[in-house]
């Protein structure tokens, strides 16, 4: 609020669909009237924001479009978030029961977090495969307490970032991500840093992330039966997997380096001085 009322040019990087999460947000933990009222509070700090910055840059494609239904008038760009590939390495990964396939997610928004609970078909159909979950939230319980009757799935709570989500990343076969909306997970992109061919639910900007087809592959919401297939296909087929996992650090390597995202800033502002 501070640099809009400067007059400062003001560069909004825009990390999340915020109506949305807004609107999730009234509806679950925030009822309460105290709670209601900080909402308001805050929303009305975030319009003045949203109005008055001089640039919004949604962190993809996805998210870009949505902004432009609220803020039609309304200058962005896109810029992605960039991730330093030198941190995500091959190490000794932590002790799992093979095969298997891991989350790594939070479970704070509950319109995300809901699509987890697609896999409990498919955990149910794969019994000698185990799935591992980590992460947690004021949601984990509303997966937990459905996922737990399962006896090839385990909750391993929140890891130590970075060295145990590394660890973790390296002892797994596919990594997994059922999501409800997501604009730029970036566990997506480290878990192809660290070469594992992925799954993922085509929605939001997940689809920007990754190369369907050739790092992994995207999956419907709701589509279990997707999801039994793809996870059996990379289990079985090794030399795909590893093409999947080789192609995936590529891609992120190329696409999402700091150094890129930084030109990419920069050209973004210079081209929006010169216009002014």
């Amino acid at each position: 609020m501070a640099a809009v009322e400067s007059g400062i040019p003001t560069y909004m990087l825009l990390r999340g669909d915020y109506w949305s999460e807004m609107k999730w947000a009234k509806q679950t933990l925030y009822k309460t009237l105290s709670r209601r009222i900080a909402l308001y509070q805050w929303n009305k700090i975030a319009e003045k924001c949203f109005e008055k910055t001089t640039m919004i840059m949604p962190i993809c494609r996805y998210l870009d479009d949505i902004v432009k239904e609220h803020y039609p008038q309304k200058k962005t760009e896109v810029l992605y978030g960039g991730i330093d590939a030198s941190r995500w390495y091959p190490i000794e990964g932590m002790k799992l029961d093979h095969p298997c396939v891991g989350l790594l997610q939070g479970a704070w928004i509950w319109g995300k977090t809901q699509e987890i609970l697609t896999l409990k078909n498919v955990i149910e159909s794969l019994p000698d495969i185990t799935f591992y979950w980590a992460g947690d939230g004021p949601y984990r319980q509303k997966i937990t307490d459905v996922l737990d009757k399962c006896k090839n799935f385990r909750w391993l709570g929140a890891l130590q970032y970075p060295d145990q989500v590394r660890q973790y990343i390296a002892a797994l076969d596919v990594y997994a991500l059922p999501s409800g909306i997501d604009m730029s997970p970036l566990t997506l992109q480290e878990a192809q840093l660290m070469k594992k061919p992925v799954i993922a639910t085509n929605s939001g900007g997940i689809p920007e992330l990754m190369k369907d087809g050739e790092a992994g592959f995207l999956i419907e919401r709701g589509d279990h039966k997707a999801w039994i297939e793809k996870i059996t296909l990379l289990l079985n087929d090794k030399k795909l997997a590893q093409e999947f996992g080789e192609k995936g650090r590529q891609f992120v390597e190329t696409e999402f380096s700091w150094e890129k995202m930084a030109k990419r800033f920069v050209d973004i502002v210079q081209k929006h001085i010169s216009k002014n």
